[in-house]
């Protein structure tokens, strides 16, 4: 194989390349495109995995872009013989010239000249959106100069590969750097299995297909005079590297589908977020605050769009240690505790429930926490174009478990933005809900005075949606509300297990949100459903609005509540405040001790879905419904076995079958020379090559006599002996003399097969030592 090409093309018919191996510059050989093409294929293969982190049109053209920079630079240096440094400075030079049009698209004059600031942004980003990339929200769109990573990792895995497979002795080698563009991609990308698996099989195919390319190129290239044993020895590397991969690719692709999956690390999931939600004060712990005379009435927010009966969330809660209810866990290890930032939009599609749209202004809101509804999917602050936008979009973090968003430095009044969102529109029945299956950080058991209210207002022998419904309509129709301020009825602030406990006992049931809140959550995790405190704002029939429509939320419609996780996923608002009302008098204490009396029947341990399921009483008809459904399952099942077993199998076989293909395609072109004495030459080459395969020592540069003595018997010297004077008689071979050469070579490759056992047949038919005979000048002639 020469050792700067990858084919026949730079050598056939034309003179070898001077000492030392490089000229100034020479035509473009036709397979070079072919090859450049193969390698892009394989670079936009291993660019699959970078999709999830973009999930943009940006993105694709970013790649685009990249691949074909790359490869156009190698292709010219490879041309012009360009010396590595001047290869390399063409590619920087393209980064400079491309990277901001392609990678930092916002910083563009009329989306094709960079300006300053791009290149700035776009040198900047070479060392530093790498971080940026792993500790923000996905997909990430054309957010910044966060396309710098895959646009400069592409660039410079395509000019390599071009490079290498233009210009070296190892053109096999090419697929190296794809390959690390693919695992780099996977480290820095998101758990995606069903796209890994995907891209995998990509680039399986495209790794397969170049090697296969190098194969029968290294065959046309072997120079004279190296022997027919080196050759084959470098196609047989070759194929044999290509079933190599190929067996451990699919082995991998096999694996995930048989073994159990489990957790997969990458880069992003090592990398704690940089808003921490515990560094402020719980939204709880302050809930009074806002309803101070002096602050009660200032308008907070002006929104608009938001339905009734949605609440503004402020923020959700999901962790109680006794004492205050926040976020994340005591070792802030939860993922309701992680918020990531946003810069483009989260994928709600799967989401249940309706679209909504939010234009909210800030008036005297002065807090971190970013109001919104349901399940984010898009944020745009306002207004558009200022640095104040553009510092909030980039400061703005938010956690797709929780619902809640966040900026470090704050609102303030004058900023505004609209969020699109998916929420649960409508009221819901609660006595119909079953418990969903969500796992939220442990917390301490309710205390017992609260058991006791739960026993008394909803039996453990009840189903536990009817005693959450139960649970709710006894705060709403024995609970008193009071903030404990100016002239109302004292009512201690804070949520502290002791504070629930005294809650519980008096009469009148008397506090505000805060409590209401905390004892409602305790009891609905007693109950079994895993629920969760939101602090924000609720919508009610007759609330303010200013002359446009819009709502106005002042400092004293602050409001909490819970939601309960459903068995279907779903998070369900459940409001336990009761309405405000008259208080009547404290009734006396009373002297007893409070203790819980035995239930008739003890209350259930919390069950999972599956052991709902099992308890539940079932119909003969819903028994032949489950077997159907059991054997559709295992019929699917073994079609999956099946399928993945003949993939598994097509996938070990590909080397081989390229093989047979190539000979087939040999001999098909040789039967259909144009002229006869080429048909007849390509008789002869077809039973020398089937020879060959057969183990006979066949030697390229020896007569047609003497390669059919090699092989013996009568039948191959008489063929040889017509063959010869085919070609040389005076008058040329007669009318039909290649038909009938062509029939002699079919009768001696089936007497060379008769007396050999099939596992000889199968190994001949996938052989190589027939390939590299003929390279050169074409040898066995009889000359």
């Amino acid at each position: 194989m020469n050792a700067r090409s990858i084919g026949p093309e730079r050598r056939a018919g034309g003179a070898p390349a001077p000492a030392g191996g490089r000229i100034r510059s020479r035509p473009l050989p036709a397979g070079w495109l072919l090859g450049v093409a193969m390698v892009g294929a394989m670079t936009a293969a291993a660019m699959v995995p970078w999709w999830p982190v973009y999930e943009s049109v940006a993105f694709l053209v970013a790649a685009a872009v990249a691949i074909v920079a790359g490869a156009a630079v190698a292709l010219v240096g490879a041309v012009r013989s360009w010396p590595s440094w001047a290869v390399v400075a063409a590619v920087a030079g393209a980064y400079l010239v491309l990277g901001v049009p392609a990678a930092v698209p916002g910083r563009t004059f009329a989306n094709v000249l960079p300006t300053a600031e791009g290149l700035v942004e776009l040198v900047a980003g070479t060392a530093l959106s790498w971080k940026q990339l792993v500790t923000i929200a996905v997909p990430v769109g054309s957010y910044q100069a966060l396309l710098v990573p895959p646009f400069l990792l592409g660039l410079v895995a395509s000019a390599a590969s071009v490079t290498i497979a233009l210009r070296t002795a190892r053109p096999a080698a090419a697929a190296l750097p794809p390959a690390l563009l693919l695992v780099a991609g996977i480290a820095l990308g998101v758990v995606h299995d069903e796209l890994a698996v995907q891209s995998g099989l990509a680039f399986l195919v495209t790794s397969i297909a170049w090697l296969v390319r190098v194969g029968i190129a290294g065959r046309r290239t072997v120079e004279s005079e190296r022997s027919a044993d080196a050759s084959l020895a470098d196609v047989r590397r070759v194929v044999g590297a290509s079933g190599l991969v190929a067996l451990a690719l699919v082995g991998a692709t096999a694996a995930s589908f048989v073994v159990p999956p489990g957790p997969r690390e990458v880069v992003r999931s090592q990398l704690q977020p940089p808003f921490e939600p515990n560094d402020f004060d719980s939204p709880l712990a302050a809930f009074r605050r806002t309803f101070d005379p002096g602050a009660a009435s200032d308008r907070m927010l002006s929104v608009r769009g938001l339905p009734d009966g949605v609440g503004l969330r402020i923020a959700t809660l999901d962790t109680y240690d006794g004492v205050v209810y926040s976020v994340g866990g005591a070792d802030r290890s939860a993922e309701s505790g992680q918020f990531t930032r946003l810069p483009y939009r989260l994928d709600q599609s799967g989401t249940p429930g309706e679209g909504i749209e939010l234009e909210v202004q800030v008036l005297a809101y002065d807090d971190v926490w970013v109001p919104g509804a349901g399940r984010l999917e898009r944020i745009e602050f306002g207004p558009r174009g200022t640095a104040r936008a553009e510092a909030l979009a980039e400061e703005f973090h938010y956690n797709d478990v929780t619902g809640a968003g966040g900026v470090r430095s704050g609102l303030r009044e004058g900023d505004t933005y609209r969020a699109w969102s998916v929420a649960s529109v409508g009221e819901v029945d609660l006595a119909a809900l079953e418990p969903g299956a969500a796992v939220l950080p442990e917390g301490p058991e309710a205390p017992d005075e609260l058991l006791l209210l739960l026993d008394t207002w909803a039996p453990a022998s009840d189903p536990p949606g009817q005693r959450l419904a139960r649970v709710v309509e006894a705060f709403h129709t024995q609970g008193y509300v009071s903030h404990g301020i100016g002239e109302e009825e004292p009512s201690r602030s804070g949520h502290s297990l002791d504070r629930i406990a005294e809650f519980a006992s008096v009469k009148p049931m008397l506090g505000d949100g805060e409590q209401y809140s905390v004892a409602a959550a305790l009891m609905a995790r007693a109950i079994g459903f895993p629920a969760r405190v939101v602090v924000g704002y609720l919508p009610a029939e007759g609330d303010r609005r200013d002359a446009s429509g819009d709502r106005v939320f002042r400092g004293a419609d602050l409001q909490a509540w819970i939601e309960v996780q459903a068995a279907d996923g779903r998070w369900i608002q459940v409001d336990p405040n009761p309405e405000p009302r008259e208080i009547p008098e404290r009734l006396p204490d009373e002297p007893t001790v409070v203790s819980r009396p035995q239930s008739a029947l003890p209350p259930p341990e919390d069950r999972t879905p599956i052991e709902e399921l099992a308890v539940e009483p079932d119909s003969g008809a819903d028994d032949r419904a489950d077997d159907d459904a059991r054997w559709l399952d295992a019929l699917l099942a073994a079609a999956r076995v099946v399928g993945i077993a003949l993939a598994v199998l097509l996938l070990l076989a590909s080397p081989f079958l390229a093989v047979v293909l190539a000979k087939s395609r040999r001999r098909r072109l040789r039967r259909r020379a144009p002229t006869p004495v080429e048909r007849i030459e390509g008789g002869w080459q077809e039973f020398t090559d089937t020879a060959a395969d057969y183990g006979y020592p066949i030697q390229p540069a020896a007569t047609r006599a003497e390669q059919a003595s090699s092989v013996g018997g009568m039948g191959p010297l008489v063929l040889a002996a017509v063959v010869d004077r085919a070609v040389y008689a005076p008058g040329g071979p007669s009318e039909g003399d290649d038909d009938r050469v062509w029939e002699a070579v079919e009768e001696l490759q089936q007497r060379l097969a008769a007396p050999r056992p099939m596992r000889e047949r199968l190994r001949a038919a996938v052989s190589l030592a027939s390939f590299g005979r003929y390279a050169g000048s074409r040898k066995g002639d009889g000359s």
